[in-house]
């Protein structure tokens, strides 16, 4: 009998060294398309993050003008303070800069407080001025460094004496 002995000559599969390095280029490979991702991702939400602070600031001008458009006297009392009286109306509006809040503040011809409302956070400026028409400008700022949104935009109050 004869013992059958097989030798291959021409084995199939793959060497350590070619499983080695399929690894490390599967890996570097991995890397690149994580790092593509995560940077998409912190652009997103950086994006994401202005259009908000657009927003609040969008939303807390509209409110102003809204309020003063119908003011009859204006005061700016400090450079993130405007106080004013609307046409058949005792009370004193104001709006505020408290820290990063907007406040939209009632008080009596006495200056007693009634009510205060917050119209916006993580407003960062807030400045208002008047000129020689009674127009008054404000200017709104919300974030920070490279995310810092400033608008302004000026108004006549329709009713101004």
């Amino acid at each position: 009998m004869s013992a059958r002995v097989s030798l291959r000559r021409n084995e199939e599969g793959f060497t350590l060294t070619e499983l080695l390095a399929a690894f490390a280029i599967l890996g570097f490979t991995i890397t690149a398309i994580y790092t593509f991702y995560l940077s998409g991702l912190l652009s997103w939400n950086r994006s994401i993050e202005r259009m908000e602070y657009q927003q609040t600031v969008r939303i807390s001008l509209d409110t102003m003008i809204r309020e003063l458009r119908y003011a009859r006297e204006v005061e700016i009392a400090a450079e993130n303070l405007i106080a004013f009286k609307i046409m058949g109306d005792t009370r004193i509006y104001r709006f505020r800069q408290s820290g990063e809040t907007l406040l939209y503040a009632q008080h009596t011809a006495g200056n007693a407080h009634i009510a205060s409302n917050v119209i916006a956070l993580g407003i960062t400026g807030l400045s208002f001025s008047i000129d020689q028409t009674s127009t008054v400008t404000i200017t709104v700022t919300a974030g920070s460094g490279s995310q810092r949104t400033t608008i302004s935009s000026s108004i006549r109050p329709r009713n101004i004496l």
